[in-house]
């Protein structure tokens, strides 16, 4: 029998309802600007080697961003921190597209790497704000949240093949989308609490292994605290008890934790990056098929990622993990081996539905520890954004030598780890109660 819907439960509700929106939003936003890859490509008349430089300027900006995230994210609190990061975006992103259009690379490049020191700002944020309503609502919710990211860009797919065919210059098409998405994320952050942490009445996250402990207000105010205590600090306390305070860089399950986002975050980086030109130059595709496969990628993600709480809670995350593991070497492989179209097809859908949870389980699973999880989440997110966007980059080095198709193998290699790593995920044994 469902729980009654109380006054917190329905907050809570609301709360997860305004972080879908904005995970949704910022999916689209970067979907957009990897829609219209090819054409930016095609109208600057640059190689895959420049390309890449473009996008490594772009992740050289999104890593410095998560390298202060921990900082910025527990100071201003994921809500305010949003706000700021989706009004830099909205600025940085168009310019960046102006600037590019108009043969002025050097400025345009500085604008996109502005774009991806916010944006993974936000991502630091809206999966830190994620994880606290999770635990407030009491149910896993995280896949469900990146399945919003996941449809928010194969509509940026469908929309940028719209605007390939009908040849809508890329500045007008990403100026018009981020006025749209800088006004959705404002409003859906009033879903949002001002002081973002888990309620006083929260409940432990279900799942097959274990629940998650949920923090009471001594432990939300640990968690809220300036970076969420110096790793420096001998000791803390939650709920009277001590407790070391350790970084997260010294835990060996939040570094384990990172390395599965690691893989899956690469295996999605690669994918979002190069598959559609990967399709274009090495299978032939018209410009427009290939960024329709593409989002039939983000589709697989999209849909596996839906059905993800329903999955984690009958399966538990180690099988999760491993299934989709297995996934993604099929879908590499079939993609690099066979050329023809129905087979670019499946081998993509095999590919997003192996990829499409390894991420978000890595994110609850950092969040396990509530009174720590704004740095351990920050640290699984660094860990895996730096594969995301930096991966994909040495991805594109290699295929200006070997060919992108080629390129794709290590992602098939570096998708065996959770395999190995898979039951550092679990949730922690909830305590026993003293007799």
């Amino acid at each position: 029998m469902p729980a009654p819907l109380t006054p917190e439960r329905a907050d809570a509700a609301r709360w997860t309802r305004g972080v879908l929106a904005v995970f949704t939003l910022l999916g689209f936003g970067f979907g957009s600007w990897l829609s219209r890859l090819p054409a930016t490509r095609d109208h600057l008349g640059a190689s895959t080697l420049e390309m890449s430089v473009l996008g490594f300027i772009l992740a050289g900006g999104s890593v410095l961003g998560l390298l202060v995230s921990g900082r910025s994210v527990a100071g201003l609190g994921p809500r305010r921190a949003l706000a700021i990061g989706v009004l830099v975006q909205f600025v940085a992103m168009p310019a960046a597209a102006l600037l590019l259009w108009f043969g002025l690379p050097v400025p345009g490049a500085a604008c996109l790497a502005v774009y991806g020191f916010a944006f993974s700002t936000c991502d630091v944020a809206m999966n830190v704000s994620g994880a606290n309503a999770e635990r407030a609502l009491g149910k896993p919710r995280m896949p469900l949240l990146h399945a919003g990211y996941s449809l928010g860009s194969v509509a940026a797919m469908g929309v940028g093949a719209l605007a390939e065919v009908l040849r809508v210059p890329v500045p007008v098409h990403l100026g018009i989308g981020y006025i749209l998405i800088a006004a959705g994320v404002l409003l859906a952050l009033r879903a949002v609490p001002r002081e973002d942490g888990a309620p006083r009445a929260a409940r432990p996250v279900p799942t097959r292994t274990g629940s998650i402990p949920i923090p009471g207000a001594a432990s939300a105010d640990a968690e809220g605290s300036s970076d969420a205590e110096s790793s420096s600090a001998p000791e803390g306390s939650e709920g009277g008890a001590p407790r070391r305070g350790r970084s997260p860089w010294r835990d060996p399950r939040v570094l384990a934790i990172g390395l599965i986002a690691m893989t899956m975050a690469l295996a999605e980086g690669t994918a979002s990056d190069w598959l559609s030109l990967a399709l274009a130059d090495g299978r032939g595709l018209p410009n427009a098929d290939a960024t329709l496969v593409l989002g039939g990628f983000f589709v697989a993600m999209m849909l596996t990622r839906i059905a993800g709480s329903w999955l984690l809670t009958r399966f538990g995350r180690v099988l999760v993990l491993r299934a989709g593991s297995a996934l993604v070497v099929l879908g590499v492989a079939a993609v690099i081996l066979v050329d023809a179209p129905w087979t670019a097809v499946l081998g993509a859908i095999l590919w997003g539905v192996g990829a499409a949870l390894g991420f978000p389980i890595g994110i609850s699973a950092a969040a396990d520890d509530p009174a720590r999880a704004v740095r351990n989440v920050a640290a699984v997110s660094a860990i895996a954004y730096t594969a995301l966007l930096l991966g994909p980059m040495v991805i594109g080095f290699l295929g200006e030598h070997l060919g992108l198709l080629t390129a794709f193998w290590p992602i098939a290699g570096f998708a065996l780890l959770p395999l190995i790593l898979a039951r550092s995920a679990e949730p922690p044994a909830p305590a026993e109660e003293p007799a």
